[in-house]
């Protein structure tokens, strides 16, 4: 399955939904996050996906334009950084603590958090169990790279 496209999330709501024992441990979520995969050494041009977590389960995948208009806020890193930590979640059943989303948006890293307020930007931290372990699905999703 293609990185980064509507697919490849949704593969990863499904590995979700089949683990949904998981998100009921980490408790209730209720986050509209947009994912912003920018242009490098892969898609020819920027890729926008809103993924809607509402109580134990990602409800709804899309891919939008501009997630920042639709989302709590943003996760906006390059290509590579993204394929990066998906490479290592796959290679080691889970990320390594360099590899994880809390790691990675620590402020000078690769992937930023983007929202209009501090309340909204704070969803990220409160809830950040679950989108780790929403894209702690990708080892199961045999992934392929723009080469």
């Amino acid at each position: 399955m293609k990185f980064p496209t509507v697919e490849w999330f949704q593969a990863l709501k499904r590995q979700a939904a089949q683990n949904a024992d998981k998100f009921r441990r980490l408790g209730f979520c209720d986050a509209t996050v947009g994912i912003n995969v920018l242009a490098e050494n892969g898609p020819r041009e920027n890729r926008g996906f809103v993924l809607r977590f509402d109580g134990y389960r990602c409800k709804a995948v899309e891919e939008v334009a501009e997630p920042g208009k639709v989302a709590d806020f943003v996760l906006e890193g390059k290509y590579g950084a993204w394929k990066e930590m998906i490479e290592n979640i796959r290679a080691n059943a889970g990320p390594d603590l360099k590899h994880t989303l809390n790691y990675l948006t620590l402020p000078g890293d690769p992937i930023k958090i983007i929202a209009e307020d501090q309340l909204k930007q704070d969803l990220f931290f409160r809830y950040n169990g679950t989108f780790q372990e929403f894209f702690n699905g990708a080892q199961h999703v045999e992934t392929e790279f723009a080469a």
